[in-house]
């Protein structure tokens, strides 16, 4: 049993843009546990190159710390002091700011889990679906780009297997000089033949039709209202947003009309919209709803350890409601189970 792809990019969306919203590392963690046992509920056997997530993730949350500890000297608890005269990094070395750069790794090291775990159910081929038809080239160029680093770990297993069978051993830095190209262009070659195979099959194919004035002046003036409202936003507030969205729709409406010269995908197994992606859909819309109900604490979402160190606050009704995000997690239990 397959969710369809459009579930799970607003599953993503939805992640991703609570984890941004709720800066607090107990809400972080819940999301963290949410993308990891999804990941491993819905994840394919073979989802390319694996991500030793456990590994880098230590990495992010050091460099956070080393990072804020270093250029932030606020708060109380001081751990020790560098010399004022040293540039950006001269003053006193608070704990403060220590927590505070675990925080925000915390938050970059939950982004990354939640991707990881997206990319380890959808493929690479439902992504491509995704891209619209007038973004015909830059889907090829995104499927090259995916499907490199995949192709070349295969690649470098294939090279491994055929010298283990030489009797050769990679024992030092030298060993790899001879590898490196060949497995470089290899991996390349291996996508672009993909690609190539795509547009040979009519992958983006489009009448042979210039673009009208009319379309490329809507695409401009779209942009143009974008750019303004964005400014705008930073002194009048809600009007420059709304202008914002006025220039987002034209844009939108401008590359809808772009993809309609473009031929239709022909779909020889298409998959119908079941209960499990609404199910999925619902999960991934809930969690919003629910922090804004007027019982729920929302000044819980962010947490900041200045000017002294606190524990961060919790609350229950939004901890529940970021858990919801695991609800495909016990579908997929439950359909295994069948």
């Amino acid at each position: 049993m397959k969710v369809d792809a459009r579930a799970w990019v607003a599953w993503l969306a939805a992640a991703m843009a609570l984890t941004m919203i709720a800066r607090n590392p107990l809400y972080s963690l819940i999301l963290l546990l949410v993308g990891q046992v999804v990941g491993e509920v819905w994840g394919r056997p073979n989802a390319g190159v694996p991500l030793p997530l456990w590994r880098i993730g230590p990495i992010i949350l050091l460099f956070a710390i080393v990072y804020n500890a270093l250029s932030v000297h606020i708060g109380e608890t001081v751990l020790l002091r560098l010399p004022a005269g040293w540039p950006l990094i001269g003053g006193p070395i608070t704990l403060e700011a220590a927590v505070y750069g675990l925080a925000n790794g915390l938050v970059l090291f939950t982004l990354l889990a939640l991707f990881a775990a997206f990319n380890a159910i959808v493929t690479t081929a439902e992504l491509v679906r995704l891209t619209p038809r007038a973004f015909r080239d830059l889907g090829i160029v995104v499927l090259i780009a995916m499907t490199y680093l995949p192709e070349t770990g295969r690649h470098f297993q294939r090279v491994r297997q055929a010298q283990a069978i030489r009797g050769h051993r990679l024992r030092g830095v030298a060993d790899w000089r001879p590898l490196l190209i060949p497995l470089l262009v290899g991996g390349l070659e291996r996508a672009m033949s993909l690609a190539e195979a795509m547009v040979a099959r009519g992958y983006g194919a489009m009448a042979d039709s210039p673009q009208s004035l009319g379309t490329r002046a809507g695409l401009a003036a779209g942009l143009a209202l974008a750019l303004a409202g964005w400014v705008w936003s930073f002194w009048s507030g809600w009007p420059g947003w709304l202008l914002l969205g006025v220039g987002v729709a034209l844009v939108t409406g401008m590359v809808w009309r772009l993809g309609r010269q473009s031929s239709p995908p022909t779909r020889y197994r298409p998959q119908p919209w079941t209960r499990w992606e609404w199910l999925t859909l619902a999960a991934a819309l809930a969690p919003l709803p629910l922090i804004l109900l007027p019982w729920a604490d929302r000044a819980t979402l962010t947490y900041s350890p200045y000017p002294a160190l606190s524990l961060p606050g919790f609350d229950p009704i939004i901890g529940l409601a970021l858990s919801a995000l695991a609800l495909p997690a016990f579908l997929g239990l439950l359909l295994n189970s069948k």
